[in-house]
């Protein structure tokens, strides 16, 4: 027993740690007003848009806007509450 232990032990030694995924899916009728919908789109623009801004001399210094699939990741985790009962 002694020497199975030791071997499963060098096993489990060579992979490191195990991974858990746990994907939160939507449900399928889910149904959103479209005002909602809007205004979500909208939100994704504005966070995902160049910003533009003025340095002393008066010159235009554009701001590329946050990354794209950042920004989708962060707003379905806040989306989460939605599938999730009350």
């Amino acid at each position: 027993m002694e020497q199975f232990n030791s071997e499963v032990e060098n096993i489990t030694e060579g992979y490191g740690l195990m991974k858990t995924v746990i994907r939160e899916r939507f449900p399928s009728k889910l149904k959103l007003s479209e005002k909602f919908i809007q205004t979500f789109r909208e939100e994704f623009k504005n966070q995902t848009a160049a910003v533009f801004t003025e340095d002393e001399d008066g010159n235009q210094i554009k701001t590329e806007g946050r990354n794209k699939k950042k920004v989708l990741r962060e707003m379905q985790k806040a989306l989460a509450f939605l599938s999730k009962p009350f």
